[in-house]
């Protein structure tokens, strides 16, 4: 069996903890499911499928679709912040997603230098 690329395990431990904070209706109620809650969690599936299929293509042609993975990823952080902001969340909530959204940007920048 081969190891698991760190990036992979961090999407992962964002995908769960992205569908942990959004399926609770006491957090996020019903009117912001399609607003807030549907789009955090396409945005988290879309991110870990644009990232195997990263690893799955030609190194010159990857930078395209990394560059999209840092982009979603910047917009996940902003529904997270909005999501603070309108009291969805708490700060230690919102700390801990920062982090976990943030972990798995800093690696996709750093897979994206690496494929330059």
């Amino acid at each position: 069996m081969t190891k698991e690329m760190t990036i992979f395990k961090k999407s992962k431990e964002l995908i769960d903890y992205t569908f942990c904070m959004t399926d609770s209706s006491n957090r996020f109620p019903k009117k912001t499911r399609f607003t807030f809650v549907n789009r955090m969690q396409n945005l988290v599936l879309d991110i870990y499928q644009r990232l195997l299929k990263v690893n799955e293509i030609p190194i010159p042609e990857r930078p395209e679709l990394q560059i999209e993975t840092i982009s979603e990823l910047k917009a996940l952080l902003f529904l997270v912040e909005l999501s603070f902001q309108q009291k969805y969340i708490n700060s230690k909530q919102c700390e801990v997603w920062t982090g976990k959204i943030l972990d798995v940007q800093h690696l996709t920048a750093a897979w994206l230098k690496k494929s330059k």
